[in-house]
């Protein structure tokens, strides 16, 4: 994911590197890798219909969940794409987990720098993945989410 050239975190998404940069196949594939073990990435059509189908929700709450910053995704190739770590994959339901370090970053990463903050190692978290501590260490990822705010925003 060629997003990241600080060792601790990725592009700032106010950046201009962040703004500029478009991710390729081979970065979406990485970033498909990252999530692979925490419940993949799924495009937001069908995990609206996911929704729909558990009586869990639909599109128009899916966005909503977006709009709040309860949940965030990232565009590539006019689709737009939702980690699924911020579910419990057996009932579709918001851990929350992702919600808290979504707080606490506030809005110093979005779309693609914040789904790439998640997925690479995070020298805060002695070069592991934030998405691989989320549910065995939140105090760390919390930690390292405040520190990188902090970075970011000054």
């Amino acid at each position: 994911m060629n997003a990241a050239p600080a060792t601790h975190s990725p592009h700032p998404a106010r950046s201009p590197a962040a703004i500029d940069f478009v991710p390729s196949g081979r970065d979406h594939s990485a970033m498909l890798a990252a999530f692979r073990s925490s419940g993949g990435i799924a495009r937001g059509d069908d995990l609206g219909r996911l929704l729909d189908d558990l009586h869990r929700g639909d599109f128009i709450s899916l966005a909503r969940l977006i709009a709040s910053g309860s949940v965030f995704g990232f565009v590539w190739r006019e689709s737009f794409w939702i980690p699924m770590f911020q579910f419990e994959l057996r009932d579709l339901s918001l851990k929350p987990n992702g919600q808290a370090v979504l707080a606490e970053l506030g809005s110093a990463y979005a779309g693609w720098s914040l789904a790439s903050w998640f997925a690479e190692p995070n020298d805060w978290l002695h070069g592991r993945a934030p998405v691989d501590l989320l549910n065995t260490d939140l105090p760390a990822v919390l930690g390292a989410a405040r520190a990188d705010r902090y970075i970011v925003n000054g």
